[in-house]
């Protein structure tokens, strides 16, 4: 991710083609990023040497090895005869690029076009380093949380970033484009993965470490992979860190793992997540959804995070994800067997909150594929909505039991059935006769029984009668007519509906 050049590139100079540039060692290290270029005898690390034959010294292979414990990147040397075999031989041991331009040029000439390469790439570093702290200062502003800052990191990076805690389990996984593999036997790995100071880079593993935390404060490390790591991983990493220790000292009083349960849940039912990163995510929390049958659940309560709180007490076999999407509401995503029996599980699940909270537990129809576990959250949210103003004697509720009011509750924002309200009730809607609702709605929930609405709105028969004349006068409509009271029953469903909150 530098802007810097490589060896190829300044290779490709069309001054450095003239010289018939041969690479004699360390082909596949011409992808080196180059920080600087010189002609004198001692560079330092991450810069590329030119150098004339008859300027080299006699003992060239352990003046090469000096140069490498120095960090040089390549040697580049100018010499129409073949080179010293103690040179290509030590530059072939330490695979360090070695390049032979057997026509003469001017070395000056070739220095200067390198370093004009080299000058324009340190400007546009400088200034993705500037983009990156400012982007990782807005995050910390935002007050964001690790997951997120996971996933700012891994695409600045363009690489793998993974978060974990201090027992090597992982917290947050940002792929950038990687397949979740990485993850497999993380535990193992991480611990092999020993590296001193606040940052550092494990040459073994290939990954970049950062310390999030010091001390007895320590809470994790955040990890990049990179096979050659730059400043701008480095910044990446320590800045990104920062956020994350800055979210934990908000939160910390809450179980992390939880926290990215929670959201990952809401992040896919929103749309910020797809299916697929939504399954490597919760891979690399641990959690396998390569069981055959999902459910979502969502349960409604005012004290959702009391809930939430107490979730570890629920049946652990069926919790996989779990955490409250907001005020009013929990969800869960059950994962289970293929033979599972769904409904005793629900049922199991259903009564342990209900033992905690009383609550509407709210279930999707089971879904067999990651892609559908979006639809299945949405539907289980609705259906817990509809449910909430209603009293169920199941243990939970599901779209098949909601019935009229529940179809209109999910429907009450659509154009067409607030219409068919005016136009059935528009009358009755004015103040002046908006008590003849409750004596209508008596009347068609009696199917049409008016000794039993009359006692439902505890009203004489013969001032039900008066009532319910005065009421067919305004609406003008038939009220015996049973077609006249299912669209009424229809319509004070959906005025039911709309003034819920």
């Amino acid at each position: 991710m530098t802007s810097l050049p490589t060896i190829q590139q300044i290779l490709d100079l069309e001054g450095v083609r003239r010289g018939e540039p041969t690479v004699l060692a360390g082909l596949e290290h011409l992808g080196r990023t180059v920080r600087w270029v010189h002609v004198a005898d001692t560079p330092q690390s991450g810069e590329l040497l030119l150098a004339a034959s008859g300027c080299l010294p006699h003992d060239a292979g352990r003046w090469l090895e000096r140069l490498a414990t120095t960090g040089v990147v390549g040697v580049v040397v100018q010499s129409a005869g073949a080179l010293p075999d103690a040179l290509v031989l030590a530059a072939q041991g330490l695979r360090m690029p070695l390049v032979q331009l057997r026509q003469d040029v001017r070395l000056s000439q070739v220095t200067e076009a390198a370093l004009a390469l080299v000058t324009a790439g340190q400007l546009a570093e400088s200034r993705g380093h500037e983009q990156i702290h400012q982007r990782f200062s807005e995050l910390a502003r935002a007050g964001v949380d690790a997951l997120t800052v996971v996933s700012h990191a891994a695409a600045l990076a363009q690489c793998p970033v993974v978060l974990e805690n201090t027992a090597h389990q992982v917290i947050a996984f940002g792929p950038a484009g990687a397949d979740a593999d990485c993850l497999d036997n993380w535990e193992s790995l991480s611990r092999q993965i020993v590296a001193s100071g606040q940052t550092a880079y494990h040459d073994r593993t290939g990954w970049l470490v950062t310390t999030i935390g010091t001390g007895a404060a320590e809470w994790g490390r955040l990890l990049v992979k990179c096979p050659e790591p730059s400043a701008a991983h480095v910044i990446v990493a320590e800045r990104a860190a920062g956020v994350i220790a800055l979210d934990l000292r908000a939160h910390h009083d809450e179980d992390s793992h939880l926290r990215a349960q929670r959201t990952l849940l809401t992040s896919l039912l929103t749309g910020d997540l797809v299916a697929a990163e939504f399954a490597s995510r919760v891979r690399a929390l641990g959690i396998p959804l390569d069981k055959s049958v999902m459910v979502a659940v969502v349960v409604h309560d005012r004290s959702p995070l009391d809930v939430a709180d107490r979730i570890g007490d629920l049946p652990r076999d069926l919790t996989g994800l779990h955490g409250a999407f907001d005020d009013d509401s929990l969800g869960i995503l059950l994962t289970l067997q293929p033979d599972d029996d769904v409904h005793g599980c629900l049922v199991r699940l259903a009564e342990a909150v209900r033992r905690r909270a009383p609550a509407v537990v709210a279930a999707s129809e089971p879904v067999t594929s990651v892609s559908e576990v979006r639809k299945a959250l949405v539907e289980a949210r609705q259906v817990a909505a509809a449910a909430s103003g209603g009293s169920w004697d199941a243990p939970y509720v599901r779209l098949r039991d909601l019935g009229l009011p529940g179809l209109m509750y999910l429907l009450r924002n659509d154009p067409h059935v607030q219409a068919h309200v005016e136009r059935e009730l528009g009358p009755l809607l004015d103040p002046e006769h908006i008590d003849m609702i409750a004596t209508l709605r008596a009347y068609v929930d009696s199917g049409g029984n008016k000794t039993d609405a009359a006692a439902a709105t505890n009203l004489s028969r013969q001032a039900l009668y008066d009532r319910l004349k005065r009421i067919g006068q305004l609406l003008g409509a038939d009220l015996d007519s049973p077609r006249v009271r299912a669209s009424l029953h229809a319509a004070l469903s959906a005025y039911d509906a709309i003034r819920r909150p």
